[in-house]
């Protein structure tokens, strides 16, 4: 049921809901509002309420997480020094936020504890802190000569000793600062940022909570600062050498980073989804704007297929027997015009406080007509109960038809287990649709518990559509955490909505809101997953959608994306020196379509080997196919 059904519904019974926000750590959750209905303590699914197939059973297989094991630097180890090196000071931080960051953005880099390797390379990023408790002064000797010698240093949480290098004169702690401001710089390093979301970025909520993460301000800086906070005293300082640069940042960017990604933030999003909120976005941007301006040999792997602005990704909630019958008439639309898209499937088959989407083995093998119409298929869990991220976990032995979860009410659902809903799901797609392998996983209601990443894995996803941009604080996909913490990273991706059309406008005006959002995203590469209702409506605004961007962007379904996005992240990319040549290294694991790459300044391809058909334009470098080791030999 959409969520615009449930308001209608509760507002009828007299009862007053607000969505609040997205995630599993609910803040000023409505649900508790509403518990004051007593509800039978067990209930017991009847015949008449319930379709069983004949003879079908499963899955058989046991479903069990993955071992919780610490990512530790060798897995980001090794380059050359063309890289950006992150040196971590302290190997318990969020240091695993800033490698999902720059690998988002594209950066290559490395990440190691020993500075000696990190200083080899010409930008160095120091985090999460420079203080002389945690580094011997034989290192904040190094550190201090890094710039003045002509490398560009970024300093995260500088609290000590080197104030002077860095251009400030005392860090000042503070728990009430809530907004950064980006301002406007000669050295092009901020200019980019013209939108009041990107000049303006929250990390807070001052109207909610009494404080916020952890922050220092620098105080009488030497240059004007990249950024202030609310009350105007320095979040980012600059200072410049002959040829060196110094940069120090006064919060713990890896530790917001992890923030917006595992949703664990007090609402630091303005808004709750078909907005604009690119916090994580600005900051990564910034520092991929100091890597270009500071190393020679940057390469930078683009974020969009064939270097398009935009990844667009329509997905469809199929949730009801009136939708999965639009299903079929939005899929012939999109064959028609070349788009493929990815159609959620609730594969309900128990009458609760809602009615049957299948209940018969013919509604089942409807979905064969996605598949052959070139659709994703992809799971929309199977009771689709607003209250998934609250369910037990299960046995991991779930299997159809003696999974019976029952919807009561908004706030009361029985027998449901985070693994059925994900086990049972996926295997009745399958079985009914046998060429299909269910790569993704939707969450009707944006809430998922904190087991989630491993619940995918151990059920055979890999790619989640179930949380908010928003709430991500960031408009490109990411990897995704053990339990969403800080220190085990998974294989597994989360690519965030971006538009939800559960909210209003529910007219033709949602429209123009849509391609202006999609419009700012597209300015820096990011991703646009959109979900679309199967009605009248939303096919005539997603056929004027299509038609306004199709040109501009890359238009896929979520596995389509969710397959190249991981080959990407497997890329490395090194510039050696060779005589008077440089060659770019291209190392890609995995083949991949449309692998994109910008090529350091100032240089043009002279050849290049194993890269099959490619495209160039000036220092752009676009492959058809791209699989395996490419060198790139450049003209100087």
């Amino acid at each position: 049921m959409s969520v615009r059904s449930i308001t209608r519904l509760l507002i009828s019974t007299g009862i007053c809901l607000v969505f609040v926000r997205c995630g599993s750590d609910r803040q000023g959750d409505a649900i508790g509002t509403l518990k004051t209905t007593e509800y039978p303590e067990t209930y017991e699914v009847r015949k008449s309420e319930i379709f069983e197939a004949t003879k079908v059973t499963g899955p058989d297989s046991k479903s069990a997480f993955p071992e919780h094991v610490a990512t530790t630097f060798e897995k980001y180890s090794g380059g050359n020094a063309s890289r950006l090196a992150v040196y971590v000071t302290d190997s318990a931080s969020s240091w695993l936020g800033i490698a999902h960051g720059l690998k988002s953005i594209g950066i290559p880099f490395m990440v190691t504890g020993d500075i000696n390797e990190a200083l080899r390379h010409h930008v160095v990023l120091v985090y999460p802190i420079i203080s002389g408790a945690l580094l011997s002064p034989e290192k904040l000797q190094q550190l201090a000569a890094f710039p003045r010698n002509g490398g560009t240093i970024i300093g995260v949480n500088v609290l000590g000793a080197l104030n002077e290098v860095f251009g400030f004169e005392e860090p000042v702690p503070s728990k009430q600062h809530f907004e950064i401001f980006m301002r406007s710089d000669s050295s092009d390093l901020t200019n980019e940022f013209t939108d009041d979301r990107e000049q303006h970025i929250s990390i807070g909520n001052k109207k909610k909570f009494k404080e916020t993460i952890g922050t220092y301000s620098y105080s009488k800086p030497i240059l004007t600062p990249l950024a202030v906070y609310e009350d105007k005293s320095a979040a980012i300082t600059q200072r410049y050498y002959e040829t060196g640069k110094a940069f120090a940042i006064g919060f713990d960017i890896g530790y917001l980073i992890l923030k917006g990604h595992n949703i664990r933030h007090e609402e630091f999003n303005r808004s709750l989804v078909n907005d604009f909120e690119p916090t994580i976005d600005v900051l990564l941007r910034f520092i991929r704007n100091i890597y270009l301006s500071s190393e020679r040999d940057a390469v930078t792997i683009q974020t969009v297929p064939y270097n398009k602005n935009l990844s667009v990704v329509l997905t469809h909630n199929i949730n009801s027997e009136k939708a999965l019958d639009n299903a079929f008439v939005l899929a012939d639309e999109e064959k028609k015009i070349g788009v493929h898209s990815t159609y959620f499937i609730q594969t309900k088959y128990i009458r609760d406080m809602h009615t049957f989407i299948f209940k018969s083995e013919n509604d089942f093998k409807k979905l064969n007509q996605l598949e052959k119409a070139g659709m994703d298929i992809a799971s929309l869990s199977v009771s689709a109960s607003p209250l998934f991220d609250q369910f037990e976990q299960g046995t991991g032995t779930e299997q159809y038809p003696s999974y019976r979860p029952y919807v009561m009410a908004y706030d009361k659902t029985y027998g449901g287990s985070v693994y059925g809903e994900m086990r049972i799901s996926k295997y009745l797609i399958e079985h009914y649709v046998p060429s299909v392998n269910v790569a993704s996983f939707r969450s009707s209601y944006l809430y998922t518990p904190f087991t989630f990443p491993q619940s995918m894995l151990a059920t055979g996803y890999r790619y989640s559509s179930s949380v908010s941009a928003n709430a991500s604080l960031t408009h490109f996909p990411f990897q995704m955490n053990y339990n969403r913490e800080y220190d085990n990273e998974l294989d597994a991706f989360s690519f965030p909505v971006t538009q939800d059309d559960e909210f209003p406008p529910y007219t033709f005006d949602r429209l123009q809101t849509a391609l202006t959002l999609a419009k700012k995203i597209s300015r820096y590469g990011g991703c646009y997953v959109g979900q679309v209702h199967p009605n009248a409506m939303g096919i005539r605004i997603e056929k004027e959608f299509i038609k306004a961007l199709k040109e501009d962007a890359w238009f896929g379904s979520l596995k389509d994306f969710g397959d190249w996005w991981v080959g990407r992240n497997l890329v490395t990319v090194d510039v050696n020196h060779e005589g008077n040549k440089r060659v770019v290294i291209l190392n890609v694991p995995r083949r991949m379509e449309g692998l994109a790459v910008m090529l350091p300044i100032r240089s043009t391809p002279v050849s290049v080997e194993n890269g099959g058909k490619y495209f160039n334009d000036g220092k752009l470098i676009i492959f058809e196919i791209a699989e395996g080791t490419i060198k790139i030999t450049l003209d100087n």
